[in-house]
């Protein structure tokens, strides 16, 4: 028996990967495309918690300094800019803005930024591939807010996503 979506789904994704020119270097890129048709199947929310945070674009690379996203909601880990200003407040209220937004649209599922500490979820540096701290400031509320995460890399390969959707639809 086939499944029939009567109702399109609603996925939070990392404006960035959504096309908006939103990342600290102004730059941006959009993953969704290689879906094709399928990207109209769904409703996209796209968002930034830098930018929702006030950091504008472009901006100063932020870090994770002293733990990682979790360490930071729990007070014992801070993000600074590379001149070593604490924006930690700043990301605190960009963070609880996007949180909210997707809340308030019904979003369950959410396509990251692998490799940003306010996005990532299992790596938060993009230099050299280091590891960074993850989760990253936002990767570590999705996570403890028990959204469906998938990786924006996962949308350039048919497979994987198609493997992505049977896990979302499963649920």
């Amino acid at each position: 028996m086939d499944a029939v979506i009567e109702k399109k789904i609603a996925i939070g994704i990392s404006a960035c990967q959504f096309g908006g020119k939103v990342r600290y270097n102004g730059k941006g890129q959009d993953v969704t495309r290689l879906l094709g048709r399928e990207r109209s199947d769904f409703i996209w929310h796209p968002l930034c918690p830098e930018v929702m945070a006030g950091m504008g674009v472009p901006r100063v690379p932020v870090s994770l300094r002293g733990g990682n996203g979790d360490d930071f909601w729990a007070g014992k880990a801070e993000v600074k800019s590379r001149e070593g200003e604490n924006l930690g407040e700043w990301m605190r209220s960009g963070c609880g803005a996007c949180l909210d937004s997707l809340k308030r649209a019904g979003v369950k599922a959410f396509v990251f930024m692998e490799g940003s500490p306010s996005c990532g979820v299992y790596r938060t540096s993009l230099k050299n591939k280091r590891l960074g701290h993850p989760p990253g400031i936002f990767g570590s509320l999705l996570l403890r807010e028990g959204f469906f995460l998938i990786p924006a890399a996962d949308l350039q390969s048919p497979i994987r996503w198609w493997d992505w959707r049977r896990c979302r639809l499963a649920n």
